[in-house]
């Protein structure tokens, strides 16, 4: 909102003028549905960062405009991918750290970090320490964050601990590593047997 939207606003309250307030609302929230948003998916290589951008986007694997996966490193350079399901949001399918060079600063550089409104950071296994150079960097940066889990079928499986207590353990795990950097820490914990969006009917 520019400043003098603003200050019509607050002027038009103080004057008791609601009626005065509703169409500029409704204009500021059209406008701010339509803006592009464009969302970073991050993470070390073979963590599933495209897997889970075809599950963003609501697609299988085998579709023509999936994001590529394997067992081996298939995302050697960014791609951009939309979806219908949210028309206005730009998903960037990054190359794992590591994928296209060993120095931390010039992934930073060449993934072009500065340009997007929100990272997804994709973690599996184990937290390692470049996801917590990653978050410690965004959040020198002023960028919003979320952390993902992935994969968290096989560590239930594999492990001899219940699946509330696996849970308890990784989501501890994350935030002993991030309690330095962020106090309040957005994990996720998703498995490739769950379904993250709905196919519409």
């Amino acid at each position: 909102l520019n400043a003098m939207v603003i200050r019509n606003i607050e002027r038009a309250l103080q004057n008791g003028k609601l009626l005065e307030v509703i169409p500029v609302t409704r204009a500021v929230m059209e406008r701010v549905s339509r803006t592009p948003v464009s969302i970073a998916v991050t993470g070390d290589s073979g963590n599933g960062m495209s897997s889970f951008v075809n599950a963003l986007r609501d697609i299988g694997h085998e579709e023509e405009t999936s994001a590529p996966t394997g067992v081996v490193r298939t995302t050697q350079t960014r791609a951009c991918y939309s979806s219908s399901l949210f028309p206005n949001v730009v998903l960037w399918d990054l190359p794992g750290m590591g994928a296209t060079t060993q120095s931390f600063e010039n992934y930073l550089d060449e993934m072009q970090f500065s340009q997007y409104d929100l990272f997804i950071i994709i973690a599996s296994e184990q937290f390692s320490m470049n996801h917590v150079k990653l978050a410690k960097t965004l959040k020198g940066m002023g960028k919003r964050f979320y952390v993902v889990w992935t994969k968290l079928d096989r560590d239930l499986s594999t492990s001899v601990l219940s699946h509330t207590q696996t849970r308890k353990n990784i989501r501890e795990n994350v935030q002993e590593n991030l309690q330095r950097i962020c106090k309040h820490m957005s994990l996720k914990c998703v498995s490739r047997m769950q379904r993250i969006t709905k196919r519409k009917h």
